[in-house]
């Protein structure tokens, strides 16, 4: 699956020739917006080849600009199997999602740079647009850290119903579905990237 932008940025599945720019793009944002790698949440970027590509049921997305003759990742968004940890997660939450009809929509990041160019929402209606129509999956799970700038409003913004906001939980998380057919459309309704 691919789609072109006008400006030369390309949405696609991501191959193994990917993954280097992939895993820098989500350590940037890492490390300027969620202070840093973590391995108890972030093991998944030290083997993006075995957790997206070989993977069943999971995938890593990525938006390419060829800048300079240079592909550079600007953004990432993956599908995995929903395996939500107990705790942090409440019982209750995890027996909802922890189903094999379940998917989790994770390391949705965007480059600080790349931002406000629609590169985030077009990767989400890519990914759940592969998630539920070449997946299977039937229920589209997220969670978001509130306090990240811009993370609640953008996933508000989104075809989304909040589930569960655990605040005032230690990572200010919020827990969301998304409205997969709403979804999947967005990334066929944005126009030319600015």
């Amino acid at each position: 699956m691919r789609e072109r932008g006008t400006n030369d940025i390309e949405l696609r599945q991501a191959t193994a020739g990917d993954l280097g720019g992939a895993a820098a793009c989500m350590r940037a944002v890492l490390d300027r917006d969620l202070g840093g790698y973590q391995g108890r949440w972030h093991r998944d970027i030290d083997d993006l080849a075995e957790t997206y590509l070989r993977a069943a049921g999971a995938a890593l997305f990525v938006a390419v600009e060829a800048a300079e003759g240079r592909p550079q990742v600007l953004a990432t968004t993956a599908v995995r199997p929903c395996r939500l940890a107990v705790p942090p997660n409440p019982e209750w939450l995890a027996a909802r999602y922890n189903r094999p009809e379940v998917c989790q929509l994770v390391r949705v990041w965007v480059r600080p740079e790349a931002r406000r160019r629609g590169l985030a929402r077009r990767l989400v209606g890519v990914a759940t647009r592969w998630a539920t129509e070449e997946a299977g999956y039937e229920t589209v799970y997220l969670h978001t850290d509130a306090s990240v700038l811009g993370a609640e409003s953008f996933w508000r913004s989104m075809p989304t119903v909040e589930v569960y906001d655990a605040r005032p939980d230690p990572y200010h998380t919020v827990h969301f579905e998304i409205d997969a057919a709403k979804a999947a459309a967005l990334s066929g309704k944005l126009g030319r990237w600015a």
